[in-house]
């Protein structure tokens, strides 16, 4: 509707204080009696109306209830309001006179009024006003209610007060306290969630990952440090990691029963597992996993505390050590040998005099001490290899076949061809770990040193007494005078190196583990036609039995 560009005034009605909503309240249920005692009078006992102390006084009471709405009490002091239930007392007092106390039932709700609000002042004048009432209505009235009732009424009225009174003191004292309570309460929470906030900084703070596992094996929490290592959701822990475990660096994954979260959650504590972490961003990280039981505090529950350590850097740091001390005895003890040989051949000459023999002779010495101390730094880093104590009765196939999986993509990148066969099991007693590495090295080779359109074939079966495993491929191959050193730590042909990269420790590592576990390295090779791998291992035949029974 148009309004002539007028605006047109708007009004606000604001919402009642406190102490406004409890004056109207107390006030209208005042009124709402009334009403209802003028329906009940005016149904059994017109007669009443007919007496203008009961007309007045209903009358009154209606007119206090409307000053009671109208009044803006917010903007009164707070004893003003005494006025309306000393109102209410007196027209009460009009409407019980003359009908034997009958009404005076009324006085029950000034009186409440005051003891619950008020000091004890005003309740005493409450019931003091009451008390001169009935006096006066006593001697205005000598036909009138008699003297025990009106004592009745009188004690009643004040106990009722009293009881109200003291009720409601107890009340704000129970919720002062209970304020008081509440404010401890929160500052005690305010402290610990400052502390739990500290807490949280500290451990976010720290490298290594902490995860809280609870008796049933639910993740209770996690510091950012696990949570960015296993790939984890923040917002949602409890979503499976896209981090993947493996047993060892581009290894098998990990068991699910053996992963470390999975066996903490039984209840399980170790120290130092090893685990290799593979992350969603192409990223491997050796991971040292130590678990141990949280004691039960209070009403929480015991629980394990998982500790994943990154030792990535110091592995690397091991194999770059071990690979220097490899280095470094390689390369002293081929002139030593030659030292020592020449010393030796100078040692047969007759005509040396006994001083330069002395001499020859004291070179050999100090040079065979040098070479057994290299000889013991080669036996050091190849240790590793060596120690029994890690072998087990194992099935070399599907070490074989992760092995090939793993490379793939590699193979197709290269466009190179791989064929696997091995139908049956390949039972033999050795170290998985280095086993998956001396596959991984000769497949890695087939595969970088084969052109594209080449092919790599794989080949394991059982022979009478040994298990064979024989790489084939199609690529630049070894040229005779090459092969005698081919196994030599960083030997690498000429065509090698113009091929691809590579350091030449991987067939002389390859080898070593081989010969540890008691097996066989042979390559048939020629240039430009191809290479052959042949690993030959002792049978395991305890196992070979279970795997045929």
């Amino acid at each position: 509707m148009a309004t002539g560009g007028l605006a047109l005034p708007t009004f606000v009605v604001g919402t009642p204080d406190a102490r406004t909503r409890s004056v109207w309240l107390t006030q209208l249920v005042l009124a709402a009696s009334v009403v209802l005692t003028c329906v009940l009078v005016l149904v059994l006992e017109p007669t009443l109306f007919g007496n203008w102390y009961f007309a007045g006084g209903m009358f009154a009471l209606i007119v206090l209830t409307l000053v009671t709405l109208a009044v803006p009490w917010a903007r009164l002091p707070p004893l003003a309001v005494l006025a309306i239930p000393f109102a209410d007392a007196l027209a009460i007092g009009f409407v019980a006179s003359g009908n034997q106390l009958r009404l005076g039932y009324l006085w029950v709700f000034p009186v409440m009024w005051v003891a619950m609000h008020f000091p004890a002042v005003a309740l005493a004048a409450m019931l003091a006003l009451v008390g001169g009432i009935l006096l006066i209505d006593t001697w205005a009235n000598p036909g009138g209610p008699g003297t025990l009732r009106v004592f009745v009424v009188l004690v009643s009225l004040t106990f009722l007060g009293i009881t109200a009174h003291l009720a409601l003191r107890r009340t704000r004292s129970l919720r002062r306290l209970l304020r008081r309570q509440a404010g401890r309460l929160s500052a005690t929470l305010e402290r610990r969630s400052d502390q739990e906030r500290r807490t949280t900084e500290i451990l976010n703070g720290v490298d290594t990952g902490i995860a809280r596992i609870s008796s049933d094996g639910t993740l209770i929490t996690a510091n950012d440090a696990y949570t960015r290592l296993y790939g984890l959701d923040p917002l949602d822990p409890m979503l499976p990691a896209r981090s993947v475990e493996y047993t060892a660096q581009r290894g098998m994954p990990v068991p699910l029963s053996e992963r470390p979260f999975v066996r903490a959650a039984r209840g399980e504590t170790f120290t130092d597992a090893s685990v290799w972490l593979f992350t969603p961003e192409g990223e491997w990280h050796a991971l040292s996993v130590t678990a141990k039981r949280l004691s039960a505090a209070g009403d929480e529950d015991s629980g394990v505390l998982l500790l994943v350590h990154d030792v990535t850097v110091i592995t690397y740091a091991q194999r770059e050590r071990e690979r220097l001390t490899a280095m470094a005895s390689h390369e002293l003890k081929h002139p030593l040998t030659v030292m020592i040989g020449n010393a030796e051949l100078a040692l047969e000459l007759d005509d040396l005099t006994p001083r330069t023999r002395e001499r020859f002779e004291a070179i050999v010495s100090a040079s065979e001490r040098m070479l057994e101390m290299t000889n013991s730094m080669m036996s050091t880093s190849r240790a590793g290899f060596s120690r029994r104590d890690a072998f087990d009765e194992i099935d070399l196939r599907p070490i074989l076949l992760d092995s090939v999986a793993s490379f793939r993509a590699t193979a197709t990148a290269h466009e190179v061809a791989v064929d696997v066969e091995a139908e049956e099991a390949l039972p033999v007693t050795a170290d998985g770990f280095r086993l998956r590495q001396v596959v991984d090295n000769i497949v890695s080779n087939a595969i970088k040193y084969t052109p594209r359109d080449g092919r790599v074939q794989i080949v394991g079966r059982l022979e009478s007494d040994s298990v064979a495993l024989a790489v084939s491929d199609t690529g630049i191959g070894i040229a005779a005078d090459d092969l005698p050193n081919i196994m030599t730590p960083y030997y690498r042909t000429t065509q090698a190196k113009e091929t691809a990269g590579g350091t030449g420790l991987g067939l002389g590592i390859t080898n070593e583990i081989v010969r540890a576990h008691g097996g066989t390295l042979t390559i048939d090779s020629a240039a430009g036609e191809g290479t052959t791998v042949w690993v030959r291992l002792p049978h395991a035949h305890d196992l070979d039995l279970e795997v045929r029974s």
